[in-house]
């Protein structure tokens, strides 16, 4: 059965903010639940192996500053990208799982 939620490839910002909303179908809506709070974990698991390579890497200081600095931004808009995805789903699942609200004549 297809799925109208679009999960991308990698979790870069870029391709994250254009995921649309999922069907009126609630299986579909658990399923898209469950998919972002994976890819939620996901993000701070990578994260904190990401962390603790460059913090055991002998490189110099500056460098693996630069380097924490980078990671930390790329974490930060993938996280909060996600976490409006998740609103979005929550959104839809107080309003009826529709994604145009209860009152929408084209949720019916």
């Amino acid at each position: 059965m297809p799925s109208t939620l679009m999960v991308p490839d990698g979790d870069s910002p870029a391709a994250l903010p254009h995921t649309p909303l999922v069907s009126t179908d609630p299986d579909s809506l658990v399923v898209a639940v469950q998919t972002t709070l994976a890819a939620l974990l996901g993000l701070e698991i990578r994260r904190e192996i990401e962390l603790d390579c460059l913090e055991e890497w002998p490189g110099p200081g500056e460098v693996k500053q630069s380097l924490l600095a980078e990671r930390e931004r790329n974490y930060r808009q993938a996280r909060a990208v996600r976490l409006e995805q998740f609103a979005r789903l929550q959104e839809q699942v107080r309003t009826g799982c529709s994604p145009h609200g209860p009152s929408d004549p084209g949720s019916k």
